[in-house]
């Protein structure tokens, strides 16, 4: 029986770092900030919308009615420069046409965007179980209760299930959950920071991961 592959979004089936990059740095002339570099933004993708804008604008100083506002205007901002450059990593279609088992997607993205995301890339045509976005469920990640909750539905335990990510919150809600994990060596988390949480593997091309996901349920 094939394992339930368990897909982060960002950085992992697509890179959407240039447009979240334009999207902030939007918001952040419109407050009369200075821009940020590409690789101080990258380094906060992952955590979702609250926590890139809680690092990057400082929110600790103001009220909780300006944060939230702030929020609405960053998302809005992404949604009109989302679809602009983000692309999907090569390998990515030739292996989710083959694989042969059950497929989710759980992002730290709100679902909405994620969805539209997918459908304008042509993502939305494979088979997922589902996709869960931040605002999806009571908890995120890294939380377990996405993963939990995809294999429920999927009718998979957690020996039979892989995470596979380039985020910590991927890594940890992994662990959380007694799912095995594997890091992608190509997105926006430095790989030595990702093998510190133990993943089975780390994954350098999409070609690769027909054989790791065959070599790690084998093992397992």
């Amino acid at each position: 029986m094939n394992p339930l592959l368990v897909f982060d979004l960002d950085g992992t089936l697509i890179d959407s770092a240039p447009d979240i990059i334009v999207a902030v740095n939007r918001t952040l002339a419109n407050h009369s900030k200075p821009t940020l570099s590409d690789e101080l933004i990258i380094a906060h993708i992952g955590e979702g919308i609250k926590k890139l804008i809680a690092d990057l604008f400082k929110v600790d100083k103001l009220e909780p009615a300006d944060i939230i506002a702030l929020e609405m205007e960053f998302l809005n901002t992404y949604e009109e420069e989302m679809l602009q450059k983000t692309r999907i990593y090569p390998g990515v279609e030739d292996f989710l046409s083959r694989y042969q088992g059950p497929m989710g997607i759980i992002t730290n993205k709100n679902e909405l965007p994620a969805k539209v995301i997918l459908k304008h890339l042509g993502l939305d045509k494979y088979p997922w179980v589902n996709v869960f976005g931040a605002d999806t469920l009571e908890e995120r990640k890294p939380s377990p209760l996405p993963l939990r909750t995809m294999m429920k539905l999927a009718g998979r335990l957690p020996g039979n299930t892989l995470m596979i990510g380039d985020g910590i919150p991927d890594m940890v809600s992994a662990q959380r959950a007694g799912v095995g994990s594997i890091a992608i060596g190509f997105g926006y988390t430095a790989t030595p920071i990702l093998e510190k949480y133990e993943p089975l593997a780390v994954l350098e091309h999409y070609q690769d991961l027909h054989g790791l996901v065959k070599r790690i349920t084998v093992s397992a």
